[in-house]
């Protein structure tokens, strides 16, 4: 549910904030880096916690098959250590200093947040950015998580019939064969 909201959440963002003046009224400020980062600042002062998201333009429909869960498998390792922190242990600094953490993957996105205390901040970027520059990928954990990863998928699709179903339509509505075959005949119609 908590996942649902944040994803509604950030498309209600930018479906609200779609201009310039839109910004500043809401107190919004964004640029972007060299490097094609985007950040976005929202600042709203009612308390004292800030929520860091990172939220990436890749997830399940990026994936053909038959090398599916990629994303999702990604997203479960970006825990599991790096050459600073030990497996387990950038969640426990995260909780030990009175914060919350998590991430998802969609379709469309993976995100990562972090939410704490807003005196945090400097620390929740700093182990952001080790884990995305220097994610360590040991055998053992990669194997847990391979299980982990099946368990959700048994739990949320295979248990599902209707979860099954929707699956099996946005495979066959956006099959790339499906797609190119649709915008052949699209170009013949022009």
């Amino acid at each position: 549910m908590q996942k649902n909201l944040i994803l509604l959440s950030f498309f209600l963002f930018q479906s609200v904030f779609a201009n310039a003046s839109d910004l500043e009224k809401y107190n919004v400020t964004q640029t972007t880096l060299e490097n094609g980062l985007k950040i976005i600042v929202k600042t709203d002062n009612r308390a004292p916690v800030f929520i860091s998201q990172l939220w990436y333009r890749v997830g399940a429909s990026d994936e053909l098959r038959p090398n599916t869960g990629i994303s999702h498998m990604l997203e479960h390792m970006m825990f599991k250590g790096t050459n600073d922190y030990k497996v387990g242990e950038f969640s426990a600094i995260i909780a030990r200093n009175g914060g919350d953490e998590n991430a998802f993957t969609s379709k469309d996105y993976t995100a990562y947040y972090q939410k704490m205390h807003k005196s945090k901040l400097a620390l929740a970027l700093k182990m952001e950015a080790d884990r995305m520059r220097h994610l360590t990928f040991s055998d053992v954990e990669l194997s847990k998580e391979r299980q982990v990863v099946i368990e959700e998928r048994r739990m949320r699709v295979e248990d599902n019939p209707n979860a099954k179903v929707y699956e099996n339509l946005n495979f066959i509505s956006f099959d790339e064969k499906v797609l190119i075959t649709h915008q052949l005949l699209v170009f013949k119609r022009i």
